[in-house]
């Protein structure tokens, strides 16, 4: 059997305690755990034609290692182990750049940072029907809060992902833990006017372009959406792309990150704009 493909970086931790090569025990377990979720979640997604995997335990089509860490500082050695096949289908020799765009498209995305895909592999999920980064930013949220764990203790604390030979490719701090510090507005709005760009009728997740905000919203339907009123997602998105409108109205919840920004809406009812 031919070796599997070997992605290689580090977890690194530096300010406070861990610049005396510590952390608090509970800390660093679930900001270790953290990340094992938000890694598996990505690497799962990479090799499985975008499939998002919510739960994040085992990865199909390759296994991650944590080694030991370096004397004398706080940094975690990760080796994510591709199956050879897999590997092969996407590229050998290009594998690795793609775990890495996927990896910081879709992390920039939930820490609200700025980023676009540069590989061909990424660029395609990014253009895809069903709103893939969408339904990717909640799968990592709470993964990455948790990630976030040690900066909760100590604001100057930072944790960066450091890829070899190249440098950072994700860092974390105080201002990235707000980005994945959630809330769900509890007050029900109604009548959120516009019309849908991207949904699959198989998928909860979109995306919707409101009148009022001038620009796009991921959404999530909830289980009080009935089939007839997904249609009309459907019928939306449709009539929008010919030029003729499709225009509609939800009831949402909003939900917001610690900074204030919108993350999506959380849409209890669809209806018509003449209803």
């Amino acid at each position: 059997m031919a070796s599997p493909k070997i992605i290689k970086f580090k977890i690194s931790y530096h300010h406070g305690d861990a610049n005396d090569g510590r952390l608090d025990m509970y800390d660093a377990s679930v900001s270790l755990q953290g990340f094992a979720k938000a890694l598996s979640i990505t690497t799962h997604a990479l090799l499985n034609e975008g499939e998002v995997k919510k739960h994040g335990n085992k990865v199909s089509g390759a296994k991650i290692y944590i080694h030991p860490s370096r004397k004398g500082s706080f940094e975690e050695l990760i080796a994510i182990a591709v199956e050879h096949p897999i590997a092969t289908s996407i590229g050998t020799s290009i594998v690795a750049n793609v775990f890495y765009d996927l990896l910081k498209w879709t992390w920039s995305k939930t820490l609200e940072l700025d980023y676009s895909p540069e590989t061909p592999h990424v660029k395609r999920l990014d253009g895809r029907i069903e709103p893939f980064i969408g339904e990717m930013e909640e799968a990592l949220e709470i993964p990455l809060e948790q990630a976030h764990k040690p900066i909760k203790q100590c604001e100057d604390m930072t944790i960066v992902i450091k890829r070899q030979q190249v440098g950072n490719v994700i860092r974390l701090d105080a201002q990235t833990l707000k980005s994945v510090s959630i809330r769900t507005n509890p007050n029900l709005e109604t009548g959120i006017v516009g019309n849908v760009t991207r949904y699959n009728i198989l998928s909860p997740f979109g995306r919707f372009y409101d009148d009022e905000l001038e620009r796009t919203v991921s959404f999530k339907l909830e289980d009080e959406v009935a089939s007839a009123q997904k249609q009309l997602l459907t019928w939306s998105m449709h009539h929008a792309q010919n030029g003729n409108g499709g225009k509609i109205k939800l009831n949402v919840k909003r939900v917001t990150s610690a900074k204030g920004v919108l993350k999506r809406y959380l849409v209890y009812k669809v209806e018509s704009v003449e209803s």
